[in-house]
């Protein structure tokens, strides 16, 4: 009897000490114990404030998925900076986040300073663009993305294209394509009629994509090249949302939740970029992460950038 009474007791103190070590953790993400899910009328234009000089600049020392994206930008440029990155920085098929001597190194092969601020980063990750000669190489990567349904790496691909021009270029290698075994003819069709095709918050920002390269679309949906002609795509829109969502950026260390509820540990740490914002209520953000997943997270806990 004191054997089993004493074994009880120390299940139950086991179990106490889990209790508490998990509300602990929560508690320290700065979300409460437990979170509500929001519902599906969450908004889809959140307010939250520009980012901050926490996150800039990046510089040597610095890790996490803002060094990941510049290290990728790196990737793409090709040449000597790409060579040092893959030499350095690269791990298990990924780049490392981490920001060493190699990232320093190509960057400095690339022509960007060593100390990365907000409009070198914009001019780095977001003024990517193809040469020439490798629209076909554009195309693959879109089209891979396309049948992965990987919005992040879409848009990697969307914000080579720099003009109506180049959409054409890019769109005629979509001719015949199969996306996720349906047939397609153009660049749009592949993206919203098909791979996305019920997506309607992903495919707001490749809406704004197709704007900003001078696409335009009709009162009927139809999506048109200016002075050409219309794209075979109908592209009828419940949201109107003209404007491109948020990249949210934890400020602090954040738990995140997924959405069934559960804790996705390790907690992240300061200045990593969670993904694109998709909703804001009740002081949570909802946000798609670069695998695809839907997350929350505590508002307070996030910037924007």
């Amino acid at each position: 009897m004191i054997g089993l009474g004493g074994g009880v007791a120390l299940g139950l103190g086991y179990l106490v000490y889990n209790h508490f070590k998990n509300k602990t953790a929560t508690n320290r993400g700065g979300i409460s114990d437990p979170i509500t899910i929001p519902s599906e009328d969450i908004v889809t234009k959140p307010i939250l404030p520009i980012a901050a000089s926490v996150s800039f600049p990046v510089k040597k020392g610095v890790r996490g998925s803002l060094v990941a994206m510049i290290q990728n930008a790196l990737l793409a440029k090709g040449g000597q900076a790409a060579l040092i990155i893959k030499e350095t920085s690269f791990r298990n098929g990924q780049v490392d986040g981490i920001f060493g001597p190699g990232t320093e190194r190509a960057l400095r092969a690339a022509g960007f300073p060593s100390v990365i601020t907000e409009s070198v980063f914009t001019a780095l990750v977001g003024k990517n663009t193809a040469s020439g000669g490798s629209w076909s190489g554009v195309a693959k990567e879109i089209i891979d993305a396309a049948n992965s349904r990987n919005l992040f790496s879409v848009l990697s691909g969307l914000k080579k294209i720099k003009s109506v021009e180049q959409y054409k270029q890019v769109s005629s290698f979509f001719q015949g394509v199969r996306i996720n075994g349906i047939r397609v003819t153009t660049l749009v069709n592949a993206l919203l009629s098909v791979a996305f095709k019920n997506k309607e918050l992903e495919k707001v920002k490749i809406r704004a994509e197709f704007r900003r390269m001078g696409l335009k679309q009709n009162s009927q949906g139809v999506w048109y090249v200016p002075n050409l002609g219309s794209i075979d795509s109908i592209d009828r829109q419940s949201d109107q949302i003209n404007n491109q969502w948020n990249l949210a950026i934890a400020t602090r260390p954040t738990l995140l939740k997924a959405i069934d509820g559960s804790i996705i540990v390790p907690e992240l740490r300061p200045n990593t970029v969670v993904g694109y914002i998709t909703g804001m209520q009740n002081g949570v953000t909802r946000i798609l992460t670069q695998s695809g997943e839907t997350v929350f997270a505590p508002t307070q806990n996030l910037t924007s950038f």
